[in-house]
């Protein structure tokens, strides 16, 4: 380019990511603009140059005067606006060239000229254009309108004159219709558009719309580059176009020369410049065209006439602009009569079609969304205009076209062969997509045959195989088995909490058992069947419905297509499982499984429980196989109760952390299940431990506190004084002891654990849990046999009451034990439950020797070969490791790998290490930035405040807290973190998060964990507890003392720079972490690169060298221990400060209450009535007052339970009924049934 070097791209989407691709080709620097929603979308990261719109969302890439700004600030010499938005709009293009800039486009004149719908036809008129029979100008009445289309004939199409896009139009098929219509095409007109001016039309039925590709150079020379065919339209709106015209090529091939040499006359009458279209309506029946309108902008479908052509568009349109700004005018006239003569008649033929998200169950309503995969298929001559990918989700702010599609052959036929492929091998999983229907109308015989015409869709009966979800009950989840056990690195196990209901109803709808299928909890979905199918619903007890008739449980039903099921309300018991044959096809995996992790938004359907308008794709009709129905015997299956007895092993941590009366305490104790029981952990009630030890020692001032390790699956975790089980989606480290661990047997019980009630918990022996594992995987292979051959003889009822003998040995999880030698440490081997094993180097203090010991371990078992290894393709059997702190876990399968073998293949191993102590480990080094204060950091806080816990020693300020609590200024600490240097020692427990430990022993303060942890932390929000760093990566709970923001290491669909789909997080273990201050606008700039993905961590090789590690240890071990006797004061003062203020919380709960006689007195007066609990749970927020009068539907409180929100609403019945008592704060437990609110009903 000449002149034009840097330009601003004045849109979004596909069209911004086309606009930026042929602005590189030309060496144009690109400046792009783009909003909250957008931040991640592809524009922004091939940009040379992004900026944030201000404002609204929704109005931002419409505010003209900001975009203008932008481009002056940052240099731009023009602005391109491709199309929508402001392409059209002349007060834009006037102010461009009035801040000296261009627009690469036509000029303000052209765009007024064609932009009002009846000028356009005097214009059309004007250069001998064929217009379409109507009015001359604007009508002023609608007796002028009837007039007008009585004399041209009906039907009629009234039409806003500054309609676009299908808007502002309608058909009359007679007088009345148009007297009915006028005024209401005139008021969209004036509400769309600012325009009420209406004309009328002759409406041809039968029609074809057919487009011209037109380009101008503004000085009178204009040249048209073939024919276009829209005519597979949807309200309006095309979906299918193809270059060139059917209708021209193989019925009217003379068309091709009038429809050309019409609108070059009509653009060269203007003086055009740019890139422009001309659109006709085309008679089916006589070949007659008619002028539509033209539109003064590059066009959706531009592609598919570059492709037939070969040619650039979007190139000649920089290229006018270049001539532009340099003072030519446009290009030189003999280069586009030349470019004319090689544009006469195509070069084959191209189709596009429209991918979009919208919901065909729903009239195709736009489908917003994350996109959990996109693939497209291309072959030659496909070529695919889009601007996403997977991770981005689709705003509900902008139009929902994902991608053009276009595909190139010689020929037609080939050409549909070709798109036919590329539409059923591509794949784009989240929210609804129209791809299906896009192959069905393809596939369709009459456009095959090139026939069809506007209203074809009219008559197009598509209705996809699916299930249209009207409501997704209270949490229902896709979930497949056995969901991600080989993951790790905090991404969860997921799977079906209740895996034997789950693969039960599988093996009865003919699926393999692992088959992703619906976990329903508490309150069911609602769901219409779009296809026929085969389902099977197991679990306990729960109304359920088809078509109002009732539908059975443990049964193999057909569905009908059309047919509604509805999943009732579970009066007991947690959760049931619907099973669909076939599974969901536009589910899509991630690491191999469909499974959901809601607790950080990672798979199954957008990584969250189903809602209404959600959309199931299941296996057509024809793919069914034919089965029969058949039932399981109700003596055969599951048996469920409200007290449960739940079997366990000791360990990892019970000998030496619970005290014996402890242990005798808990296995007598009736434990009450919590209304914060999930798939994250299950909370129970009970009494507290006394604990064996007086504090955490390194890992924290709590006897609950260890060192961070890898947690067991079904692992009894002590977060504080609370016990809580360790479901599916746990996280897979941390710095709380588990004492037990449920065996894997048993797990399915805990998945049908709801609040309210009761566990005993049993402690049994290995060979117990391995014989009740192995009962159940006979039982499930038994119903496999019967389904098969139909008959259920011989099956052995499920064991559900069968019980291993009690053990009371106690010191059962201490395994083994190897005394520390001069040249290693202790080893501690920990049994929790029949496939886990933690080895757990050295004596509880953090030491960077035993970490290098256990990533060793982990290299031996990598390496190894047999069943003690992770070669699980040569038959290993140890599927997963967690390395964290001192620990290596270990999770295997025990029924393959007894433990005895795996023990004496660990000594082994550890035998074969030797002296570790000059080890050399590659690794990386970061430097990454942090901000001390941010807002996120203060709502957290606030949050925690106001629904967990008002008064501890580390609130408001936990940073502040982290300084005293080590003897330190606030000054003094900053300046600490910004000197040290802290080593990765695990990366899990939630979503890759990296926990480090600060190299220099100086370095290692000490902070406890927040008691109660919180259950929500902002992503990218930097911690420091026990002695350790960690960088949490997204929002989720935690315990660690938020001291500052930085950048967070994960990337769930591994597109940022640094990141790949194979490794989405970025730490490893021994890897170092340095930190320098922004400012809070700086690291919103930064962390606005990184969701973009443009953020590039500063990041060298390295080599970690444990050698000149111990001699720093060494040289710094006496300053090091006076420094944390000093800190020791400090710690000892807050520990009898944070024993004060939990005391003052607890005595200013109990002031707040209300007294039970008050309440009493309240509910005895026959005026009040009580807005009860629906369930037991916890109150997150309580949205009215007394005094208050309330309307129907609204929300008074939200509850949290099981990691949902619950709205409490106002029945209608309490319409108007004054609030004289609020019951409730935020944190406070409720049960269900309990008043929140009492009121006092209207005496009217």
């Amino acid at each position: 380019m000449e002149y034009l070097k840097a330009v601003l791209i004045a849109n979004r989407g596909e069209i911004a990511c086309r606009l930026i691709k042929a602005a590189k080709k030309l060496n144009i620097r690109t400046i792009a603009i783009y909003t909250e929603p957008d931040c991640a979308s592809h524009h922004v990261l091939a940009a040379d140059e992004a900026y944030l719109l201000s404002g609204e969302s929704r109005s931002a890439y419409l505010d003209g005067d900001q975009i203008i700004s932008i481009a002056t600030t940052h240099g731009a010499q023009a602005i391109v606006p491709g199309y929508g938005f402001l392409s059209e709009n002349t007060d834009f293009a006037r102010s461009i060239a009035a801040a000296g800039l261009v627009f690469v486009g036509p000029s303000p004149e052209a765009i007024e000229s064609f932009g009002l719908k009846h000028t356009a036809r005097g214009l059309a008129t004007t250069a001998g254009v064929p217009v379409v029979p109507g009015s001359e100008g604007l009508l002023d009445s609608e007796d002028a309108a009837a007039s007008v289309a009585t004399s041209i004939g009906f039907p009629v199409m009234l039409k806003a004159t500054a309609g676009g896009g299908g808007m502002g139009l309608l058909v009359c098929a007679d007088e009345a219709e148009i007297r009915k219509n006028y005024q209401t095409v005139q008021s969209r007109g004036a509400s769309l558009f600012k325009n009420s001016g209406v004309f009328v039309e002759r409406y041809y039925p039968d029609s074809h719309h057919i487009e011209v590709q037109v380009f101008g150079n503004g000085l009178g020379k204009a040249i048209s580059i073939g024919e276009r065919e829209c005519s597979i339209q949807r309200r309006h709106q095309k979906v299918v176009e193809e270059c060139p015209s059917p209708f021209v090529a193989m019925r009217h091939p003379e068309l091709r020369a009038k429809l050309t040499a019409s609108a070059v006359r009509l653009a060269e009458s203007l003086k055009y410049g740019s890139a422009g279209t001309v659109e006709y309506l085309v008679d089916d029946h006589t070949g007659d065209f008619f002028f539509l309108e033209m539109n003064t902008r590059l066009q959706v479908e531009h592609g598919i006439t570059e492709m037939c052509y070969n040619v650039d568009l979007v190139e000649l349109m920089f290229r006018q602009a270049d001539c532009e700004l340099g003072g030519k005018g446009g290009l030189a006239t003999a280069e586009l009569e030349a470019l004319q003569q090689r544009c006469l008649e195509p070069n084959g033929h191209a189709i596009e079609v429209r991918v979009y998200a919208e919901n065909p169950a729903r009239n195709y309503t736009p489908s917003p969304g994350l996109l959990q995969k996109v693939s497209w298929h291309q072959s030659e001559g496909t070529r695919v205009d889009t601007w996403v990918r997977a991770g981005i989700t689709v705003s509900p702010e902008y139009d929902p076209l994902l991608a053009k599609i276009m595909h190139h052959a010689s020929t037609r036929d080939a050409a549909i062969s070709g798109m036919e492929l590329v539409l059923k091998r591509s794949n784009v999983s989240g929210p609804p997509i129209n791809m299906d229907f896009l192959l069905a109308i393809i596939q369709n015989a009459t456009f095959q045959a090139g026939n069809t015409i506007t209203k074809f869709l009219d008559s197009f009966n598509y209705v996809p195989p699916a299930i249209d979800i009207i409501s997704g009950g209270s949490y229902t989840l896709i979930q497949d088995y056995p969901g991600r056990p080989t993951v790790g690195h905090g991404f969860g196990h997921a799977g079906p909490m209740d895996p034997i209901a789950f693969r039960a109803a599988n093996i009865l709808a003919g699926n393999p058992v692992g088959t992703e299928g619906l976990e329903i909890t508490l309150t069911g979905p609602d769901m219409t069947f779009l296809g026929d199918a085969i389902v099977a619903l197991c679990g306990p007890p729960v109304p359920a419905h088809l078509d109002g008739e009732d539908f059975p449980l443990w049964t193999r039903v057909h569905v009908q297509a059309g047919q509604r099921l509805t999943i009732g309300k579970m009066a007991s018991h947690c959760r049931v499982y619907l099973a669909i044959y076939g599974g969901f096809l536009n589910v899509a995996e991630w690491f191999g499984s469909k499974s959901t992790n809601p607790m950080v938004n990672v798979g199954g359907y957008q990584g969250r429980p189903l809602r209404a308008g959600d959309f199931l794709k299941i296996v057509d009709a024809a793919a069914l196989p034919p089965k029969k129905s058949m039932t399981i015997p109700q003596d055969l299956i599951p048996q469920y109760t409200t007290n449960w007895d739940i079997q366990v092993m000791p360990g990892p941590y019970e000998t030496g952390y619970l005290s014996a009366e402890d242990i005798e305490m808990f296995y007598s104790e009736n434990w009450q299940i919590s209304h914060n029981a999930a798939r994250g952990g299950i909370r129970l009630i009970g009494p507290r431990p006394k604990y064996a030890r007086t504090d955490g020692g390194e890992g924290g001032a709590h006897p609950s506190n260890v060192i961070e390790y890898g947690y067991p699956l079904g692992g009894l975790n002590w977060t504080g004084d609370e016990p809580v089980l360790f479901p599916v989606d746990c996280p897979d480290f941390g710095g709380f002891i588990c004492s037990l661990t449920v065996i894997k047997g048993d797990m399915w019980k805990m998945g049908q654990l709801r609040s309210g009630d009761y566990v005993k918990f049993r402690r049994v022996s290995l060979e117990s849990a391995l014989d009740c594992r192995k009962r159940n995987e006979d039982f499930l292979q038994n119903l496999i046999a019967s389904v098969d051959t139909g008959s259920w003889d011989g099956v052995v009822a499920f064991g559900s009451t069968i019980l291993g003998e009690e053990v009371k040995q106690p010191g059962l999880d201490l395994v083994k034990v190897i005394k520390a030698t001069s040249s290693s440490p202790k080893v501690s081997y920990r049994a929790g439950g029949d496939d886990y094993m933690l080895v757990d180097y050295g004596d509880g203090r953090a030491d960077l020797n035993n970490k290098c010991r256990a990533t060793a371990l982990k290299r031996c078992l990598e390496k190894a070969t047999g069943l003690a290894s992770l070669n699980m393709a040569q038959g290993g059997a140890v599927f997963n490791t967690v390395g964290c702190g001192n620990a290596l876990a270990i999770f295997y399968d025990g029924m393959r790998l007894p433990m005895k073998e795996l023990i004496d293949r660990l000594l082994e191993f550890e035998g074969s290490m030797g002296d570790m102590r000059s080890a050399q480990f590659p690794n990386r080094r970061f430097r990454i930035p942090v901000a001390f204060r941010h807002k996120k950091l203060d709502d957290s806080i606030e949050r925690y405040m106001a629904n967990q816990r008002s008064l501890a020693s580390y609130l408001p300020d936990p940073l502040q807290f982290v300084a005293e609590n080590n003897g330190m200024t606030l000054d003094e600490l900053k300046k600490m973190f910004l000197t040290l240097e802290s080593v990765v020692i695990g990366v899990g427990f939630f979503m890759a998060l990296p926990q480090s430990l600060p190299a220099d022993p100086r370095h290692r303060l000490r902070a406890p964990k927040m008691n109660p942890s919180r259950t929500y932390t902002p992503e990218g929000t930097f911690s420091w507890g026990g002695t350790c760093i960690a960088i949490y990566p997204v929002d989720c709970p935690g315990g660690y003392m938020p001291t500052g923001m930085t950048i967070p290491g994960v990337d769930v669909f591994g597109y940022k720079a640094g990141f790949s789909e194979e490794k989405p997080w970025m730490f490893e273990d021994m890897d170092t972490i340095s930190f320098y201050e922004v400012s809070e606008e700086e690291y919103d700039l930064k962390m606005a690169q990184f969701k973009s993905g443009s953020y590039q961590f500063e990041v060298e090789e390295g080599i970690f060298d444990m050698a000149a590690h111990n001699k720093l240890l060494e040289e710094a071990a006496d300053e090091a221990e006076e420094l944390h006797k000093q800190r020791a004061v400090a710690q000892v003062k807050m520990v009898a400060r944070e024993k004060e203020l939990l005391e003052q919380w607890i005595e200013q709960r109990k002031a707040s209450e209300t007294s039970t006689d008050e309440i009493q007195t309240l509910l005895d007066d026959p005026a009040i009535e009580a807005i009860e609990s629906p369930v037991n749970a916890n109150v997150w927020k309580v949205l009215v007052q007394e005094g208050e009068t309330l309307q129907a539907g609204q929300t008074t409180t939200i509850l949290e339970a099981m990691k949902m929100e619950i709205n409490v609403l106002v029945e209608p019945s309490m319409a108007g009924a004054t609030i004289v008592k609020v019951l409730i704060k935020p944190g406070d437990g409720v049960e269900s049934g309990k008043p929140l609110v009492l009121v006092r009903k209207s005496s009217g």
